[in-house]
């Protein structure tokens, strides 16, 4: 069926905190998040895809506008691997990554919510439809640009909102300061609920194993993400070292990359962010290659794509949870007791609200 129309369009949507600025080694704060928006037309149906970033939200509308809408248009709305592999290799003279990769996400976003349509099916029954619920994680409660008596607030308050546990973020420019808020913020958290330490890839090697020996043995760790940078070497000398789970995958933007990391072992989860690596068709061949070699993941700080990609799944049993697009969809994400669930509606489940839409539009 074909695609007659691609309409795309960039908000700036303000967030209820501020965040940690990703991989920055001083962490630095943001106050809103970039929001890319893409409607797709192919029949009667029309799907809705997004993508998010800090700051690239003008550069990827105008490659979605000047090069990756002209390579899908007129072209089978049902060839979501023909397409992607199709547009990736139009892309590769700027290399398929970080902006281009983000822009042809929201187009492979709104293909599948398409086909979820089309199909009058929830997205995440067409990708298998293994479990109802996911464990929802919130990660952006306890970043290192907020206070402790802040982040303590903030964690209870996720906590109390339904959620199964807590990351904190670390990787400031001093482990020692890091400790002392992990410290803090584990009399916040209570026993029973998920405790996870995420280093934003900023540890090198030593400092990776004394957090992650210090934060078992003293804290009660539950998990350690990305403690390396995206690519070390020493993350399989690091999975031996340390008596604690490691995901890791989060700033990396390549597949090729991530099913290396897969085939070196000892990671417990990937931790995949579809819009670094150009949607959910990528996305996909990466948790089925990860589940033959038993190995969990969760996706990157979207939530309204986690949750149809988990109960997809067969390893899909967490979630990472942030409520930035609470306000830019009619639709809230249904969390209660520990649970994520998935929507009932078709596709993806979500309807643009098109009043605040409007009031934070750019371009």
């Amino acid at each position: 069926m074909k695609i007659t129309k691609l309409e795309a369009r960039f908000l700036r949507v303000p967030l209820k905190r501020p965040v940690s600025l990703p991989t920055s080694q001083d962490p630095k704060a943001t106050s809103h998040v970039d929001v890319v928006v893409v409607e797709l037309h192919a029949g009667s149906s029309v799907g809705l895809g997004y993508c998010t970033s800090f700051g690239g939200g003008g550069a990827i509308l105008k490659l979605l506008k000047d090069v990756v809408i002209p390579a899908v248009l007129d072209h089978d709305a049902r060839r979501t691997e023909w397409l992607f592999e199709q547009t990736a290799a139009q892309l590769a003279g700027v290399g398929f990554t970080g902006i281009a990769a983000s822009a042809y996400a929201a187009v492979d976003i709104a293909l599948w919510d398409w086909k979820g349509k089309e199909a009058n099916s929830p997205l995440w029954q067409l990708l298998g439809g293994y479990r109802t619920a996911v464990k929802p994680i919130t990660v952006d409660v306890a970043t290192p640009v907020l206070g402790v008596k802040q982040s303590g607030k903030e964690c209870t308050a996720a906590l109390d909102s339904g959620s199964a546990g807590i990351q904190i973020e670390v990787g400031t420019m001093d482990p020692d300061l890091d400790y002392e808020r992990l410290k803090q913020l584990r009399d916040v958290i209570p026993d029973g609920a998920w405790f996870e330490i995420n280093c934003g890839g900023r540890y090198d090697f030593a400092t990776a194993i004394w957090l992650a020996t210090v934060g078992t043995e003293e804290l009660g760790l539950d998990g350690f993400a990305d403690p390396l940078a995206p690519g070390d070497a020493n993350y399989s000398r690091l999975v031996d070292r340390v008596d604690v789970g490691i995901s890791a995958g989060a700033h990396s933007d390549s597949r090729v990359s991530l099913h290396a990391a897969l085939q070196r072992g000892g990671l417990e989860a990937l931790r995949l962010d579809p819009f670094r690596l150009g949607g959910i068709t990528p996305v996909r061949k990466l948790i089925h290659a990860a589940e033959l070699q038993q190995v969990s993941f969760t996706t990157v700080r979207c939530p309204e794509l986690g949750v149809h990609l988990g109960c997809g799944s067969l390893l899909g049993r967490m979630c990472e949870h942030v409520d930035w697009l609470g306000e830019l969809f009619v639709e809230p994400l249904h969390m209660k007791n520990g649970q994520l669930y998935a929507p009932s509606a078709a596709g993806l489940g979500l309807t643009l609200h098109e009043v605040n839409a409007g009031k934070w539009l750019v371009a």
